[in-house]
């Protein structure tokens, strides 16, 4: 994914404590209704919150941080938007370049080869156009 437009987008403040490398700078922060895979095997709710910088996309579902890189992971991006006209949510999925092996222990693993992202409308078509570029 080319991310040279956003490195020219301001600096806005992250919604959760992030550590960003040099040269990185959150472009996007927006709280999630919740989040999942591309099959919406659940992965957060309601107190998840996303981050875009101009390197990685980051969500936050409180437990521990799911990351990934821009330019090598994500393969691609598309808005859907579900329900009536006056009680529309946002979704966006994220589709990624490889699987990705999550989970240990008891609770198993799982594969994953997307996100599914459910924010306000308006939250959803500014990601959607961020990511797509």
């Amino acid at each position: 994914m080319n991310t040279a437009h956003l490195d020219a987008l301001p600096e806005t403040r992250a919604n959760f404590a992030l550590d960003l490398a040099d040269g990185e700078k959150v472009v996007f922060a927006a709280q999630l209704a919740c989040f999942g895979t591309e099959q919406d095997a659940f992965l957060g709710g309601h107190q998840s919150r996303l981050c875009l910088t101009n390197r990685r996309l980051v969500a936050n579902n409180t437990v521990g941080l799911w990351t990934v890189s821009l330019a090598d992971d994500v393969a691609g991006c598309a808005l859907v938007e579900r329900g009536v006209p006056f009680l529309k949510s946002a979704v966006v999925r994220v589709d990624l370049n490889e699987e990705l092996v999550y989970g240990e222990g008891t609770d198993g693993q799982g594969v994953l080869r997307g996100f599914r992202f459910y924010l306000k409308p308006k939250d959803g078509e500014r990601l959607a156009a961020l990511l797509r570029g």
